[in-house]
């Protein structure tokens, strides 16, 4: 049997978050989920595919987001694995400062909502252990090489998160895209989602557009405009046509926060990230549920301060 990339749903209330086994001579895992997933979702998957955790032998992050390392620490209680992530995530898998004082709590801090951050900070070991150091730190043009033809060309892809890479299996056609691209982001009525640049996650999803891949593998179940499905698997000409709805998704973004600073300019960010959101779901692109106590859809905060930084000239 050739070597595959099979896929793992690690569920979390609302969404799930996917890993991906790679059946090969040094066999792999990209991506951990959180701190409970190795045990509670991947353990058994494995088991249903004839093998355990114990003979994962690489782990790949595509970023070290808690739901993408978290489970790390899991992974190497069974297992001694080569730990492989982006050389800007490193500090994220050894330190949960990182976490807590950046993207964990960056929508409660954007939108001033003290008591949703402190929430945030105290269930936060729930869903991340403190793992270990990465050792094999990649950058944009590395190659992973799995044995048996199984070699992933590594393509920084920042936007989502500075440490954020995709991987391209290119004898197979298959690449494994992680959270580069949301479409309209992983909730329902949410929107997508980036802490990083808004024009470097553009950059990003363009170029993943013009990789020649044959299946498209993405991290949580994104929106498209105009359609119920939600999907993590993609064959070429949906998964590029899923690129450009994710294009499209900013540059509606883009947009309502624009007519949002024709009005007001100098209106503070939580209000402006309103008044955003109004525009928005006034363009009918896709459904808007805002939360009730912001305003505000689930993901919609980061990216939209992202955009008014990048609009008001700040640099990415």
């Amino acid at each position: 049997m050739s070597p595959t990339i099979e896929p793992i749903v690690c569920p979390y209330d609302p969404t799930w978050v996917m890993a991906y086994y790679v059946d090969a001579p040094r066999p792999a895992l990209v991506d951990t989920g959180g701190a409970r997933h190795p045990t509670d979702a991947i353990q058994p998957a494995l088991a249903a595919r004839g093998t355990t955790l114990a003979a994962i032998e690489v782990t790949i992050n595509t970023h070290g987001h808690w739901d993408h390392a978290g489970g790390n620490a899991a992974v190497a209680v069974a297992c001694s694995p080569e730990i492989l992530v982006h050389a800007a995530g490193a500090p994220l898998l050894v330190d949960e400062r990182p976490h807590l004082d950046g993207y964990l709590t960056d929508t409660a801090r954007l939108l001033e909502q003290p008591a949703l951050a402190a929430a945030q900070r105290a269930t936060f070991p729930d869903f991340f252990q403190r793992g270990p150091a990465g050792t094999r730190l990649l950058g944009d043009g590395d190659r992973i090489d799995l044995g048996a033809g199984v070699m992933f060309d590594v393509l920084h892809a920042p936007g989502h998160s500075n440490d954020h890479v995709a991987l391209f299996w290119e004898r197979e056609g298959g690449l494994v895209a992680g959270d580069t691209a949301q479409g309209t982001g992983s909730r329902l009525g949410g929107c997508p989602l980036y802490f990083g640049s808004t024009r470097q996650a553009r950059t990003s999803i363009a170029r993943l557009r013009d990789i020649p891949f044959r299946t498209l593998h993405v991290s949580h179940p994104f929106g498209r405009p105009g359609t119920d499905e939600r999907v993590t698997a993609y064959d070429g000409d949906t998964g590029r046509a899923f690129l450009t709805d994710s294009l499209s998704a900013l540059d509606a973004m883009e947009e309502a926060l624009r007519v949002a600073l024709d009005d007001d300019p100098a209106t503070p960010f939580p209000v402006l990230a309103r008044a955003a959101t109004d525009h928005l779901a006034g363009g009918g692109r896709w459904p808007l549920w805002p939360e009730p106590m912001t305003g505000v859809p689930t993901g919609a905060a980061p990216t939209l301060h992202g955009l008014r930084d990048e609009l008001n000239g700040a640099s990415p």
